[in-house]
């Protein structure tokens, strides 16, 4: 029912609704959920957020589906100045439920964008872990923790994907585009053999399902981003390599009345006859409880007879001794059965590219499905824009299967093991169907006297900790990716550029990232010390070939290509003194002051961090995506021309 609160004069407010919550209903009955048709749901109402949206009918880049990775990438594009458009077969966005926490490395990704107070609020931060086996607590410990002196952010954050996907569409709207609701490629033709000369090689017939309109839009480069059934997938030859698992779990997101001690914790509850419970504590008071539920012995699952009520006995099962019951109608519930799958090729001649889970799928256990789906956005679209500026080579693309395929098995192998772990199975025990993705159980050898799953979380958690929180993340060789100069001792190419606490200016600290300016710029760090001494006559070589014409930089000047930050150990007032002997940095680079303190417990200064020697300091190329591309010694500079006639088009 519409509710029309008073308006000022000459302001019409938003529509503002409600309707039943669609899951099925627990003994307290049912939630009301408020809906803002006119702000969300895109095309798809009377009085859109942009009134004159008239999308163009020749983009660049047309992406099917706006869940949080097609919603990502259409707002990494826009940043670009891409033409774009969206579709999504839905009437309005996700209205509950689905992914349910945010990693530091996505976290970043936000802040990146300009979106990160959008997030960061939305719920709660887990911080630790606890076990419990059988009644007994077997685990607490801190968990989920970056590196602070590289990482601003800390814990996995408790963020619903429902307002992830509120935020983004707000973001969109600023950008003036619309999600085209409910709009689905029909079909769609790609002329692959199309010469130079043919620049919008694919066609694709969007049809409107409310109004029945059909459009053809021609496009330069189409993106699935449409889900595990990813219609553009199907259409591929793209195998979906993997396997369905005989293990199920019912999903409750509702306010809980309990004895167990550590609710408010994330965590994992084991019983050996019943099998696991995961915790995630939610917003608004809110647990969702991941219980696996088991048929009878003999007989094949049914999901038809589990409801939310039928749930909450086998979890109480599971946290026996302990109680759980409903203390809220149930805010989101369905049953999962957990697919493990990877597409065989995230592209295909690389202009129709997959991502999200339309190329990868796996069970809820380590927080990857949105996290690496979003990821996937952050290393196509920058790639993508410098295509359509024409500043980039075609084979640029090629790095996105290469990168990201890769990723996304390991991410399938590790939810996988933990998998497992909370529902005391192994592989032997599935259904045996054989996985290709080298899915392998890792042996785990238990001290005298511990539980064989308290010994194999211990080791999971040491060996994967990195990954879980998305900080190592590794993209192997590529001509993007090259040998950093050995006497830069403290980062490797294809890993994330750490981003360690600096001075910003005399009255503002912050971190290395806030100085990296637009997303799609190549960052050129340059580590100077204190900018005299031994490092001078290097750094006056740097300078002279930055600013010849001969110089890459040069070359994009026009384009604003390289962003470069100077990073100097010394104070602002000796800095702005000595910086006038590099006349090109003057002018061209923004100065950062690495005064923190040596390494130790209170952090760690930038050069340590990067593991730069003051004498001869280095240049670290930092992608746009915050990846290392390689690094050279200052007055070896010149090297990283044949670096960028790797990618770069001119």
């Amino acid at each position: 029912m519409a509710i029309l609160p008073d308006q000022p004069q000459g302001y019409i407010a938003p529509l503002v609704s409600s309707h039943a919550n669609a899951s099925l209903p627990n003994d307290l009955g049912v939630n009301d959920i408020p809906t803002y048709p006119d702000l969300l749901n895109g095309t798809n109402c009377e009085n859109p957020a942009v009134p004159d949206f008239k999308p163009p009918s020749k983009v660049d880049v047309l992406v099917v589906g706006a869940g949080p990775v097609g919603l990502m990438t259409a707002a990494l594009l826009a940043r670009q100045g891409i033409t774009t458009r969206i579709l999504d077969k839905s009437a309005h966005p996700l209205p509950v439920g689905r992914a349910d926490a945010l990693q530091p490395r996505t976290l970043e990704l936000f802040q990146q964008i300009g979106l990160i107070d959008e997030v960061t609020p939305l719920g709660p931060l887990m911080g630790h872990t606890v076990v419990y086996k059988d009644g007994k607590k077997e685990i607490f410990a801190e968990s989920h923790q970056s590196p602070s002196e590289s990482c601003r952010y800390h814990g996995l954050h408790t963020a619903t994907q429902t307002e992830i996907e509120h935020a983004l569409i707000r973001d969109l709207i600023r950008h003036d585009m619309l999600v085209e609701r409910p709009c689905t490629a029909t079909s769609y033709k790609f002329d692959e053999d199309a010469d130079a000369s043919v620049t919008h090689p694919i066609t694709v017939n969007v049809t409107n399902h409310a109004t029945g309109a059909q459009e053809p839009v021609t496009a330069r480069y189409l993106v699935g981003s449409d889900g595990a059934h990813s219609m553009i997938r199907k259409s591929l030859p793209i195998k979906f390599d993997g396997i369905k698992t005989d293990l199920h779990w019912g999903i409750v997101d509702a306010v809980f009345e309990t004895n167990f001690p550590h609710r408010w914790i994330f965590g994992t509850v084991l019983n050996t006859e019943h099998g696991g419970v995961l915790i995630i504590p939610r917003e608004r008071d809110m647990v969702r409880l991941y219980a696996q539920l088991k048929p009878e012995p003999g007989q094949q699952f049914d999901a038809s007879k589990w409801g939310p009520n039928e749930v909450l006995e086998q979890i109480n099962k599971i946290f026996a001794p302990y109680y759980v019951k409903y203390a809220s109608p149930v805010d989101w519930f369905t049953i999962l059965t957990i697919n493990e799958r990877v597409a065989s090729s995230f592209t295909y001649k690389d202009r129709i590219f997959l991502a999200g889970d339309s190329c990868h799928v796996h069970s809820a256990k380590g927080a990857f499905g949105l996290n690496t789906g979003v990821l996937d956005a952050q290393n196509l679209a920058w790639k993508l824009g410098a295509l359509c500026k024409g500043i980039a080579k075609p084979a640029l693309l090629s790095s996105y299967d290469v990168e990201r395929r890769e990723n996304a098995l390991r991410a399938v192998r590790t939810s996988a093991r933990y998998l497992r772990f909370v529902g005391n199975c192994t592989f032997e025990s599935l259904d045996g169907l054989q996985s290709p993705m080298n899915i392998e159980e890792t042996k785990v050898v238990p001290s005298p006297g511990e539980d064989e799953h308290v010994a194999f979380f211990r080791q999971f958690a040491a060996e994967n900790t990195g990954f879980l929180i998305g900080l190592d993340i590794r993209y192997a060789t590529n001509a993007l990716n090259k040998p950093v100069e050995s006497s830069i001792t403290g980062i490797r190419s294809g890993y994330r550029a750490p981003d360690p606490r600096v001075a910003l200016s005399r009255a503002v600290s912050g971190r290395l990232y806030d100085a990296f300016g637009r997303i799609d710029q190549f960052k050129l760090v340059v580590f100077a010390s204190n900018l005299v001494g031994d490092i001078k006559a290097r750094l006056q070589t740097l300078d002279s070939y930055l600013a010849s014409s001969r110089s890459f930089y040069q070359k994009y000047a026009d384009v604003d290509l390289f962003k470069v930050v100077v990073v100097v150990r010394s104070t602002p007032s000796q800095a702005e003194a000595r910086i006038r002997d590099y006349p090109f940095l003057a002018k061209n680079a923004q100065v950062v002051f690495d005064d923190q303190l040596p390494p130790g417990i209170f952090g760690a200064d930038a050069h340590s961090i990067y593991g730069v020697d003051h004498k001869l300091g280095g240049v670290v190329v930092v992608r746009p995506d915050t990846f290392v591309g390689t690094a050279v010694l200052l007055d070896n500079v010149s090297d990283l021309e044949s670096y960028f006639t790797q990618f770069l088009s001119r």
